[in-house]
């Protein structure tokens, strides 16, 4: 009677275990569930958070193109109306009929005043593509940064390219305005060596900072894989 009422015993505890064990993986299962879920959710909402910082990142970066090949443009079409100016004042220099000689030197007013316009508007463009650049690099990935690094230093350059321009532009409109012709030789009204080593100085600055931004056009292009903005295009005027 008593080994009998032992065993039951012993069943009954056993019992109560198993029932235990099963009642605490339940509540454990329970709750592991309940925690995946909470991770879940959380990774949805830091994906959606993250989905939606890529979509900003990349609306600035396109936005931020788009006014640095509005710059490039300006600076193309300012580099056709600067060359065509330096055309007319090289063949007004070997003019010898005044009223020739003013023809001349109204078309180099006329494309100097084009090209310091042009200039004017790619410097201004140039400088807020590089303040967007600057302020996508302050919220960009890591990912990004170094290829927003890039555009700031080329945005910075290219400002710099196209206020020098303008500069050499103002020049040569000076140089052209003080040409004449006397004893039917060209000769200046003015003492121009000043205005002329500006000139040459600027325009041998504006080829060595020319050649920085090719390299980062170029650095771009190769380490990217986007395509650059080249300055070798048609012009509609």
């Amino acid at each position: 009677m008593e080994r009998l009422f032992d065993r039951n015993m012993f069943i009954m505890l056993l019992s109560i275990m198993v029932g235990v064990i099963i009642i605490t993986y339940f509540v454990a299962d329970i709750m592991k569930n309940a925690e995946l879920e909470k991770q879940a959710e959380e990774h949805k909402i830091e994906i959606k958070d993250l989905q939606t910082k890529n979509l900003n990142l990349l609306s600035n970066i396109l936005s931020s193109i788009g006014d640095l090949i509005r710059s490039s443009n300006y600076r193309v079409t300012g580099n056709y109306y600067f060359d065509l100016a330096s055309i007319w004042y090289t063949t007004a220099l070997s003019e010898t009929n005044i009223s020739e000689l003013e023809k001349y030197k109204t078309l180099i007013y006329d494309s100097c005043d084009d090209a310091i316009y042009n200039y004017n508007l790619s410097n201004v463009n140039y400088v807020v593509a590089k303040t967007k650049f600057q302020f996508t690099l302050t919220e960009s990935t890591e990912e990004f940064k170094d290829l927003i690094g890039l555009y700031v230093n080329l945005t910075d350059k290219g400002a710099e390219l196209a206020n020098l321009r303008a500069n050499a532009s103002m020049y040569l409109r000076y140089l052209a305005e003080n040409v004449t012709i006397k004893n039917n030789t060209v000769a200046f009204m003015t003492n121009i060596t000043e205005v002329q080593e500006l000139f040459n100085i600027t325009v041998g600055l504006y080829g060595v900072l020319e050649t920085e931004y090719s390299m980062i056009e170029e650095e771009i292009e190769k380490e990217y894989n986007i395509i650059g903005f080249s300055e070798e295009r048609e012009i509609e005027i």
